[in-house]
C-alpha cells in the first residue's frame, strides 16, 4: 500500500512538472513568434488606485534580446488637442475605483470590459489589426495595500481569472498582475523618471551611464521617498537584468508625507507660526490624535523652521543661522543627497511650486533651493485673506506645505546649494510609478523567455545587506526553477507525512 502511495505521488509529481514545463514552452512559444513576427508590440497597463483605475497603452519594437525597451504611450489626441477616449475606468461618467466593485467574477468582468473596450478603440484609432495583441498587465497600490492579505489575493485572483479568459489579449504570468508595495513603488518611480528625460536604450554593446541619472525625491500625503544611484546604504534597491546594469537604492520616510506632518505638527508648541495670518478668521484642523485644533495664523519663518526641525529630530541646531553655518543639514540623521547633480521633485513638490509660482508671478520647471527657500518666506509673508480662503479652501495650509517641503529639502536632505525640476509630464510621460512597472516587466519577461543566458537571474527587490550576495548569475529560469524546486519540495513532505 505504501509502495502505491508512493507511485501514486511520484506520478503526480512527474505531471506537474510536465504540466509546468509546458506552460514554460508555450509562454516561450507565443513570446518568441510575437517578438519575432511583429514589429511592433503592444502593452496595455491598468494602475488601480484608490479613486480610480487608469488605462494606459504603450507601444515598442518588438525585440527578443533583454534590454529596457524603447517604448512609447499611446494617446489619442483629436484636431484640438482634447484626449479622445477615457484614460480611467468610468461608469455614468464617474472614475470608479476596483475597490468599490462587488467581488465576484461577473461584476469584475463587466467592470474590465469597459477598459478592454477602451483599449480596442485606441488600436482601431491607430491603425493596428487584430492579430496584434496587447501584452495586459494590472498593479494596484496604496488601494489594494490596504486590504487585508486574504482579501487582497480574492481580488488579484478574480483578475487572473478575467485575464486569462481574453482572447483579444495575452495575459501569459500571475505576476502580471499584482500589488506594488511603496517600496517597489519609489524604485519604479525612479526608472520612469530617469526614462523619460532620458530615453534610456540599452543594448548588448552600450550600458545605461549610471553618472547621468535623476535622484527622484516624491513628498505624498503620508510619506516621502527618495531614490538614487550614487548611494549604497539605502534600504532596497533594484538589479535589472545584466544587460543594463542598474542599481537604484531608495529610502522610505513614513510619516513625513504632507497630511501627516501637519498633523503632527498641530501637537507641537509654535505650530501657530507656521501659518500665514489672515484677515481675522480662524480654520478648524484635525491633529495627530484625532482632535480638532482651531488654528490662527502667525507665520514666523526662524520659529516655523524650528517647529519642523524638532519633528525630524534634528538637535543642536536652531534658527536663524549665524556665521558660515547656512542651514542644519550637518545634523540631520537622514541620508544626505548634497553631491547630486540633478534632483527631481514630483507630487507635493510639484504643487507646491505651481502654487508658490502662480502667486509671485514666476515661470520655470527648474529652481534652486536656495532661491525656493527665500520664495517661500515671501509667500507665507502675505496675509490670507477670507476670500481667498473661500475661493480655495485648502489654500490655509499652502504655507506650512511649502514650509516643509523646502525645510525637508535643505536641512534633512542637504539640498541648500541644488537646483531640482519639477514637472507633471515629460516627453508625453506621466511621471508616476507604472511606466516604470511596466519597463521592468518587459525586461524580465525577455531575460525569462527570451534571454536566459544573457541574463542574471536577480531580477527583483532584495534587502540592502544582501548586495554582497548577488554576483551569482544563474543560466537557468526564474520560474522554471521555482517549480522545479517546489515540486521537489511537495515530493519530500508528503513522504515525511506517510
Amino acid at each position: 500500500m505504501k509502495a502505491l502511495i508512493h507511485l501514486i505521488l511520484l506520478c503526480l509529481n512527474i505531471k506537474i512538472f510536465i504540466c509546468t514545463n509546458k506552460t514554460f514552452n508555450q509562454t516561450q512559444r507565443i513570446l518568441g513568434d510575437s517578438f519575432h513576427q511583429q514589429e511592433t508590440c503592444l502593452y496595455a497597463f491598468l494602475d488601480s488606485r484608490s479613486s480610480s483605475t487608469r488605462i494606459r497603452l504603450y507601444q515598442s519594437q518588438c525585440r527578443r534580446f533583454s534590454s529596457i525597451p524603447d517604448i512609447q504611450p499611446l494617446i489619442p489626441i483629436n484636431s484640438g488637442g482634447q484626449i479622445i477616449f477615457p484614460e480611467r475606468i468610468q461608469i455614468d461618467n464617474q472614475n470608479i475605483p476596483l475597490t468599490s466593485i462587488p467581488e465576484n467574477e461577473k461584476d469584475f468582468g463587466d467592470y474590465f470590459r469597459i477598459a478592454f473596450n477602451i483599449i480596442s478603440q485606441m488600436k482601431q484609432f491607430y491603425g493596428f489589426n487584430n492579430n496584434v495583441k496587447p501584452f495586459l498587465f494590472f498593479k494596484a497600490s496604496s488601494s489594494l495595500r490596504l486590504l487585508e492579505q486574504q482579501q487582497q489575493e480574492k481580488v488579484l485572483n478574480l483578475v487572473r481569472n478575467i485575464f486569462r479568459k481574453q482572447k483579444n489579449f495575452y495575459f501569459l504570468e500571475d505576476s502580471w498582475v499584482g500589488i506594488v508595495s511603496r517600496e517597489d513603488e519609489i524604485q519604479f518611480l525612479w526608472l520612469s523618471v530617469n526614462y523619460a528625460f532620458q530615453k534610456i536604450r540599452s543594448q548588448a554593446i552600450e550600458s545605461f551611464s549610471i553618472s547621468n541619472t535623476l535622484a527622484v525625491i516624491e513628498i505624498g500625503s503620508a510619506y516621502s521617498q527618495i531614490a538614487s544611484s550614487s548611494f549604497q546604504d539605502y534600504n532596497r534597491f533594484l538589479d535589472l537584468p545584466q544587460k543594463t546594469r542598474i542599481q537604484i537604492y531608495s529610502n522610505i520616510f513614513l510619516g513625513y508625507g504632507i497630511d501627516q506632518v501637519i498633523k503632527s505638527i498641530l501637537v507641537q508648541e509654535n505650530y501657530e507660526s507656521c501659518f500665514q495670518k489672515t484677515d481675522g478668521f480662524t480654520q478648524a484642523l484635525i491633529n495627530q490624535h484625532g482632535f480638532p485644533v482651531q488654528v490662527d495664523g502667525n507665520y514666523d519663518f526662524d520659529n516655523c523652521t524650528n517647529v519642523l526641525l524638532n519633528f525630524m529630530r534634528i538637535d543642536n541646531c536652531k534658527y536663524p543661522r549665524f556665521g558660515k553655518l547656512q542651514d542644519c543639514s550637518s545634523f540631520s540623521k537622514m541620508k544626505q543627497l548634497s553631491d547630486q547633480q540633478e534632483v527631481v521633485g514630483l507630487s507635493s513638490i510639484y504643487f507646491a511650486k505651481e502654487k508658490l509660482y502662480q502667486k509671485l508671478k514666476l515661470q520655470g520647471d527648474t529652481f534652486s533651493l536656495k532661491d525656493f527657500r527665500k520664495q517661500v518666506k515671501q509667500f507665507c509673508s502675505f496675509t490670507l485673506t477670507r476670500k481667498e480662503f473661500q475661493q480655495n479652501s485648502g489654500s490655509f495650509t499652502n504655507c506650512i506645505e511649502m514650509m516643509w517641503i523646502s525645510t525637508f529639502l535643505i536641512d534633512g536632505l542637504g539640498l541648500l546649494n541644488s537646483k531640482m525640476t519639477s514637472v507633471y509630464y515629460q516627453k508625453f510621460f506621466s511621471l508616476d510609478w507604472p511606466l516604470g512597472s511596466l519597463l521592468y516587466d518587459i525586461s524580465k519577461i525577455q531575460c525569462d523567455y527570451l534571454d536566459t543566458n544573457q541574463c542574471t537571474n536577480q531580477v527583483l527587490l532584495n534587502d540592502i545587506f544582501n548586495i554582497q550576495n548577488t554576483n551569482y548569475i544563474s543560466k537557468f529560469n526564474h520560474s522554471y526553477m521555482i517549480n522545479s524546486f517546489y515540486i521537489i519540495l511537495s515530493f519530500l513532505v508528503f513522504n515525511l507525512l506517510i
